[in-house]
This record gives C-alpha cells, structure tokens and sequence, in this order.
C-alpha cells in the first residue's frame, strides 16, 4: 500500500493535530527544501499527527529495541533542527526530525531524506554520538524501512 493508503487507513485513530498553512511555511523557509517535499507538506496538512503517539514494539522495531514516538508540532520539529542534538548534526546530511521518545530516552526520530523518496525511512538518532562536527552514520538505527511501513505497524497510542 501507498503511504497514502495507509494513512488513510488509520486517519480515524490519529488524536494529534494537523498542521496550518502557517506552520508548513515556516517548515519550509527555515529547513532545507530537500527537507519539506510537496508530499510531505500535505501529510502534515492533511493528517492529525502533531502530538499524536505511536508504538512499534521490540519485534516489530528493526533496531530490535522498540519505538515510542510522540509525533512533533512543526516549531519543535523545527526546534530539534536547529537548536538540539543530534538534529543540528544530521539535518545537513539529509535527515529531518518529527519525534521524540515519549517514554524517557530523548532519542528523537527522524526521516532518512537522502534518497529523495516520497516514503522514507524511519531511523532513530541516539544523542550518545552528537556534538561533532559530524555524526556517525554507522550509529543510526533504523527502525523501519519506509514510513508507511510505520504507519501500518504502530499501534497508535
């Protein structure tokens, strides 16, 4: 299925927030534009997920430790670009922010955006390696390989 079949399918379960006109015009003149694809603008608009919570347990977690991820609004999604680590770290390299844990670690989650895909990867960054000048890519962890993939196999908290 598309990435927008299943969103769809699970619309009805998200109890977040969309995102306004305003904050994808924020997104888009302070991320790099690589970072704020058409699709993904209207995803945010589109969608309640700004606050919303998934789980993906230990099994269905490729890094093997499970994800609890509490979905970004846009200006922490932008906060965790350009204030935090590891975000201002990886954001250059193609990776963009849109959660964090919500059960203590602080690791965020962000999208694999290298490969210019309209479903990208879900890895998540450990803020143990940030605060150089680069961050080690070997040290992500993907969690699943494409967002719809996500979607399908998070239980929507």
């Amino acid at each position: 299925m598309t990435l927008d079949q299943v969103l769809r399918e699970v619309a009805g379960r998200l109890d977040g927030s969309k995102a306004t006109e305003s904050d994808v015009r924020m997104l888009r003149a302070k991320l790099p534009a690589a970072l704020m694809p058409d699709w993904l603008a209207d995803m945010l608009k589109r969608y309640n997920l700004a606050g919303a919570s998934f789980e993906l347990g230990e099994d269905r977690d490729l890094s093997k430790l499970g994800a609890y991820v509490l979905w970004l609004p846009a200006g922490e999604m932008l906060v965790e670009a350009s204030e935090c680590e590891p975000g201002m770290t990886v954001v250059p390299s193609g990776f963009l922010p849109f959660g964090g844990c919500s059960v203590g670690s602080g690791d965020p989650y962000f999208f694999d955006m290298r490969q210019g895909s309209h479903d990208p990867p879900v890895v998540r960054i450990p803020h143990d390696y940030a605060g150089g000048k680069s961050y080690p890519l070997n040290r992500i962890e993907l969690v699943v390989p494409n967002l719809s993939k996500f979607f399908s196999m998070a239980t929507v908290e």
